[in-house]
Formats: structure tokens, C-alpha cells, sequence
């Protein structure tokens, strides 16, 4: 339970910004480069492609991890049951209502014209991510959860 605990968070949380940069190199650099797309690489586009968000989420995960260190142990542990327990709430929330409102404007005819090359793209990096994320789970960090009591 903890190594695919672990898992998630290198894999997916972690990775999420780097894939989402290749992906938005990917897509102007080689998916568009037969569709008339200019032989150099555009990085105005690059940027208008990577999501924005993913900064945010770097930022507040550093904001929470310097706050927790300057409240010491026991005033990170209150800090994490009170401000983080509420925030996860609304998070959860969130993305539920994000995915729920993605869900009703999906245009299946439009995804369908884009190909199989992002499928192959997202499939892909699950394939680097799984194994990646269970060894540095299972072997890189194999100290830190036999600490745990």
C-alpha cells in the first residue's frame, strides 16, 4: 500500500509538469510538422500549450512544504490536519466538478479527428511512469518506509 502510495506521488503528481512540457514540445515540434506548421519551434506556442496550472500546484507544494518546516513538528502536524485536511477537501470537490463539466462539453467527433498520436503520447507516459514510480518507490525509498511505525 505505501510503495503504490509512493507511486502515485513520484509518477503522477511529480511528473505531471515535466510531461505536460514534452507533450506541449511534442505537439508543435512533431504532430503539427506535417499540417503546414513552421520549421522552427514557436515557443510562444509551447508555452500557450503547457497548462498553467501546474505552476500553481509547484508553487503552493512549496509554499506548504516551507510553512510546515518553519512550524516545527508539532505545529506542522496541526497545520497539516487543519489547513491541509480542509484544502483537500475542496480539492476533491474541485476536480470532481472540473471532471464533471470537462465530461458534458466533450466534443467526441472533434477527438476522434485529432488521431491516435495523443492517446499514444498519454499511453506512453504511463509506461515510463509505473515501472519508474515503483522502484524509486519500492528500492529508492525503501529506507524511509520500513521508518515508518
Amino acid at each position: 500500500m505505501t510503495t503504490f502510495t509512493l507511486m502515485k506521488v513520484v509518477g503522477r503528481d511529480m511528473f505531471v509538469g515535466i510531461w505536460a512540457f514534452l507533450v506541449a514540445i511534442l505537439s508543435v515540434t512533431v504532430w503539427e510538422k506535417g499540417k503546414g506548421a513552421a520549421e522552427t519551434i514557436d515557443k510562444k506556442e509551447i508555452w500557450r500549450r503547457f497548462p498553467k496550472f501546474i505552476i500553481g500546484f509547484f508553487v503552493a507544494s512549496l509554499f506548504t512544504t516551507f510553512v510546515i518546516t518553519m512550524l516545527g513538528t508539532q505545529g506542522g502536524a496541526v497545520y497539516s490536519k487543519e489547513v491541509i485536511g480542509v484544502l483537500k477537501t475542496l480539492r476533491g470537490w474541485a476536480f470532481t466538478w472540473t471532471f464533471l463539466c470537462i465530461g458534458f462539453t466533450t466534443r467526441f467527433r472533434e477527438l476522434t479527428a485529432v488521431g491516435w498520436k495523443p492517446l499514444a503520447a498519454f499511453t506512453l507516459g504511463v509506461l515510463i511512469n509505473v515501472p519508474l514510480g515503483y522502484w524509486l518507490s519500492s528500492s529508492v525509498f525503501a529506507g524511509y518506509w520500513l521508518g515508518i511505525k
